[in-house]
């Protein structure tokens, strides 16, 4: 009895051996060295903030498993492969992680790379907001453990990663298929004419005028946004709701001046917008000026400015920037470089050049920020057949889109004089027109930013260059896929002249909408009898916080 049970104890503790044996053998150690930090002094915290948050994430109870900070403790940082491999026996551990993250206003760049001693070498690189640095460095370390570690993910997330449906934006939007895993779709090559449920479509009354554009924003800090409206000669800003477009203040500058585009950004952060409007006098001379609209009423601010201006977002912080730009008295309509603007005591002035490739001006292009796989991009509006022209941060042109898109209706007359002769009038006056603006937004939050714009459908427009009456139109979301500009979706047929659109909650229920300004379109023999009117797309909602617009984008303060 004795030796039996002897026996049986032997054999239990030569289990417990061979087990913890085989647990030994198969556990990995690792070190995450403290990352260097190239931004304000306010984020050197960082510095050991974001090896804590990888060192936690990575761990992988009797598989991955970090070693002491003493191990590494007055180590000088790798900045190269083979530096961070003599590191590896020094330390001890079978992996070492290092990198650095760079900070540029609210903006962040973080580069993992990660060397193992059986020879692994893993480079990663992803770009956030500040605010969003967490979400980012678990994305790498889940990367790090499941393409490094090799660790299997487990059952839930293999659950979510199986086929779900596809909660669409919007019924009246057709979505592209983008997924292999997505099992609802409608594809984009099918046109459809209408909808005709209209509990998807918010339609506002129709508005005696023909639009000239729109800004939809919380224009006097209350909270709640408004719609600015500008025609030939007028500003008007309306309250949106129940379906009705309801005026709250107009104003109008001398009759000798021709209103070209509006815009709306709050550069002195008083939580005011200052409204930006340019504008042509009779004489083909261009002014712009800025007001204030609070108490239901309009204050000029400034007035006179002889450039035209537009507000944008450059890179790399993509504040809103005021720009302008001087037309040209010769046949070139543009004479000045894009300036930014400068506040003085008593008006605007230029400051910096802005840097723009050939052909470039302030109303035609817009910024595509980084993501974690390309870089920035640089989309402008060709001049003619508008088409689209990418090109990559450094302006080395990348690609050109088949269709034309923005189809505005306002532009500018170029002069034809020709010297001291005076004007030839027997020519058809030549008219830049100037873009819509495009919109660089994350719909779908995946760090990826698309472009909204516009398209036009005219069979008269192809042959006539001056014909700008739009009978139909379609509302486009594109996004570079590394070749070109690939559709993501689009809005069916909009009947009308489509003059302005934005990413904005129009109607303050809490849900972002795609907000589209048109003009409507009585036929080729009644464009007097013209009205503008707006039409409203709720999107999608998040649908783990019902109420809550899902996407971001970098028109938002």
């Amino acid at each position: 009895m004795r030796l039996f049970v002897r026996t049986a104890i032997l054999t239990a503790l030569l289990f417990v051996a061979g087990t913890l044996s085989a647990l030994a053998e198969d556990m990995k150690t690792f070190a995450v060295l403290p990352f260097q930090v190239n931004g304000p002094v306010a984020y050197k915290h960082l510095e050991k903030a974001i090896p804590q948050m990888l060192t936690s994430r990575l761990y992988w109870k009797d598989h991955f498993v970090a070693v002491d900070k003493s191990a590494y403790e007055g180590v000088t940082l790798p900045t190269s492969q083979s530096e961070a491999s003599a590191l590896l026996p020094t330390i001890g551990v079978d992996y070492l992680i290092y990198g650095s993250t760079t900070i540029i206003g609210d903006e962040s760049s973080i580069d993992v790379q990660v060397v193992g001693k059986d020879g692994t070498s893993w480079p990663r690189s992803a770009s956030s907001k500040v605010a969003q640095m967490i979400p980012t460095l678990k994305n790498l370390s889940e990367a790090i453990n499941s393409e490094v570690f090799k660790r299997e993910a487990s059952p839930a997330a293999v659950a979510a990663a199986q086929p779900q449906m596809v909660n669409q934006m919007n019924p009246v939007i057709q979505q592209n298929q983008l997924s292999e895993n997505q099992q609802v779709f409608l594809n984009p090559q099918f046109r459809y004419a209408g909808d005709s449920d209209e509990g998807n479509r918010l339609r506002s009354n129709s508005l005696s005028f023909a639009a000239h554009g729109m800004v939809v924003d919380d224009l006097d800090g209350d909270g709640k946004n408004e719609v600015l409206l500008i025609d030939s000669n007028t500003i008007r800003v309306y309250h949106f709701e129940n379906g009705r477009l309801t005026p709250l203040a107009e104003y109008s500058p001398a009759m000798r001046y021709d209103l070209l585009s509006v815009r709306a950004g709050d550069f002195n952060r008083d939580g005011i917008a200052e409204i930006v409007i340019s504008m042509v006098d009779t004489g083909l001379k261009a002014y712009s000026m800025i007001l204030n609209f609070q108490n239901n009423a309009f204050t000029v601010v400034c007035d006179r400015i002889q450039y035209l201006l537009n507000i944008v977002r450059l890179p790399p912080d993509y504040m809103p920037v005021l720009i302008g730009q001087r037309l040209s008295k010769g046949n070139s309509l543009w004479q000045d470089p894009v300036y930014e603007m400068m506040k003085t005591a008593s008006s605007w002035e230029t400051g910096r050049k802005i840097d723009l490739p050939a052909g470039a001006n302030l109303y035609n292009f817009v910024w595509l920020p980084a993501n974690d796989s390309e870089g920035a991009k640089f989309v402008m509006v060709e001049d003619g057949a508008e088409h689209l022209r990418v090109y990559s941060e450094k302006f080395a042109r990348l690609a050109e889109t088949d269709d034309g898109y923005s189809g505005a209706s306002v532009g500018v007359t170029q002069d034809q004089s020709f010297g001291n002769l005076g004007k030839d009038n027997l020519l058809i006056g030549s008219k830049y027109f100037i873009p819509m603006p495009m919109v660089a937004t994350d719909l779908d939050g995946d760090g990826r930013y698309e472009l909204i714009v516009n398209r036009p459908i005219s069979v008269a427009a192809e042959f006539f260059d001056n014909y700008r009456f739009f009978p139909q139109g379609e509302v486009h979301s594109l996004y570079w896929d590394g070749v070109g500009l690939g559709l993501q979706w689009k809005t069916r047929r909009i009947k009308g002249s489509v003059v302005a659109y934005d990413i904005k909650d129009v109607n303050n229920d809490g849900i972002r909408d795609l907000v589209v300004c048109l003009n409507t379109h009585p036929g080729n023999t009644g464009m007097s009898n013209r009205k503008t009117m707006l039409l409203a797309f709720p999107l999608d909602l998040d649908k783990t916080n019902p109420g809550t617009a899902a996407h971001k984008d970098y028109n938002q303060e």
